[in-house]
């Protein structure tokens, strides 16, 4: 009963329109959305410092060993995201009771809708360049 009165006052914050928080028992993950890798940095750094400032108020503790971080978007490289001046690692996938995320998963699904759109374009073409 007492977490989710603490974890109610963190949900309930005010927050960046492209940044999401979401809450499963004592585990809490972000969902951010920026066109960039630089401002992806900075609105997923702004948004763990506004963490951290909850998590040292109630005199919580965060394993930086359990945390990771996935990128599932059209970067190389994304950006490197810290706590407490570590580096949380990046990881592929994500399995959080039954639920697995895999950007492999999404990458090939992508792909597949890649592929019937040019598949279109080129049906098209000959049609309209051989009539």
């Amino acid at each position: 009963m007492f977490w989710n009165l603490v974890g109610n006052e963190i949900i309930s914050k005010e927050w960046q329109p492209n940044v999401h928080l979401q809450a499963f028992a004592n585990d809490f993950i972000f969902v951010i959305s920026e066109p960039t890798g630089a401002k992806l940095k900075a609105t997923a750094q702004a948004a763990l410092t506004k963490f951290q400032n909850w998590t040292d108020k109630h005199q919580l503790k965060v394993s930086t060993e359990k945390s990771i971080t996935i990128l599932i978007c059209r970067l190389v490289r994304g950006p490197r995201v810290k706590w407490e001046n570590q580096i949380i690692k990046r990881s592929t996938s994500l399995k959080y009771l039954v639920v697995i995320i895999d950007i492999n998963l999404f990458q090939s699904a992508v792909h597949t809708l890649y592929r019937k759109k040019i598949l279109l374009l080129r049906l098209w073409y000959y049609c309209c360049t051989e009539r």
